[in-house]
């Protein structure tokens, strides 16, 4: 035991540092990890988070408070008020439609936090908001080298959006809490395998900046 010790005292002592100076932790010193794909439900978790901070964001932009309720398959949960936005929009990775519904309370409380026209109406902020929203989800994308183009929005009332739209498996529900009631999103984009690459390159867009879909 005695003579294996003197050995290994030797091979310590031949120019290396003392053990007590060595780093503490050998993570500090190696090269940063790049962000590997992410696939499968990573990806569903992904899109969920990057859907509902942008609606948080957009309802924020224009003066109205929201907190996100969470998601779900939408099976037979209601999906739309008196009037819903629809979006569709394809790319390499992953194409669908995006929907989004707000009571006329909050329509009330965006006019009021609003410098424009008392003529707007319902289906114009639900067009334009629904526009704005996927620009939103677009611009956050873009940092996972995914790219999508928006087709014309529409807006349809009453029973006219349950009777086009058929509900899918796919099709994910989630809900904004306001003071003036919920603010219902659809998203209806199957993923399959889809992978998504983080990206930090990529040139993210600002407020106000333009954004051409």
């Amino acid at each position: 035991m005695t003579a294996r010790h003197h050995r290994g005292s030797q091979r310590l002592g031949a120019g290396a540092p003392p053990a007590q100076q060595e780093p503490p932790s050998r993570v500090r010193a190696s090269a940063p990890r790049q962000r590997g794909p992410t696939p499968g439900s990573a990806a569903r978790t992904t899109i969920d988070i990057i859907l509902q901070g942008s609606t948080v964001e957009l309802f924020h932009a224009h003066g109205v408070a929201v907190a996100p309720l969470g998601s779900s398959p939408v099976g037979e949960q209601q999906r739309y008020h008196e009037s819903a936005g629809m979006l569709g929009f394809d790319g390499p990775s992953f194409s669908g439609m995006l929907t989004l519904s707000l009571p006329p309370p909050v329509f009330h409380a965006l006019c009021e936090a609003s410098p424009r026209s008392g003529t707007t109406t319902l289906a114009d902020w639900t067009q334009e908001l629904t526009n704005q929203l996927l620009g939103r989800i677009k611009n956050r994308l873009s940092v996972f080298q995914t790219n999508i183009r928006s087709h014309l929005p529409s807006v349809l009332s009453g029973v006219a959006p349950e009777r086009l739209r058929q509900r899918t498996p796919s099709e994910i529900l989630y809900r904004f809490r306001s003071l003036r009631g919920d603010i219902l999103v659809t998203l209806d984009a199957p993923l399959g395998d889809t992978v998504l690459v983080y990206s930090g390159s990529a040139g993210v867009a600002h407020e106000g900046d333009v954004i051409l879909f």
